[in-house]
């Protein structure tokens, strides 16, 4: 059954828009690196509204293996350890099922 999963960032305070730009090409990189990836979307809040986190990720995977794949895939965990770690205010994260019931 399809599966999402849906990751929200807050970033430390002082981080430019340097890092955001790093993250962004780091996600960009990640379809073609890993072939579970059946949808990918990210980006960053247009500031509409206060209180809300800075970066989102969307990542749709045929079912939750594919989801594990991703999670534990070299390419993910490298870029995590190289750009995410230690950027991080608050994260906040939300998979689900997205097919029928």
């Amino acid at each position: 059954m399809p599966f999402r999963h849906v990751v929200m960032f807050k970033w430390e305070e002082g981080l430019g828009p340097d890092h955001v730009d790093r993250v962004r090409e780091g996600l960009n990189s990640m379809p073609a690196a890993i072939e579970e990836i059946r949808g990918y979307a990210h980006g960053t809040d247009v500031g509409v509204a206060e209180g809300n986190y800075d970066y989102v990720v969307v990542a749709d995977f045929e079912n939750i293996d594919g989801w594990r794949v991703y999670r534990d895939h070299p390419h993910h965990v490298l870029f995590i350890e190289e750009v995410i770690k230690g950027t991080v205010a608050q994260r906040a994260a939300v998979q689900y099922m997205t097919g029928p019931r």
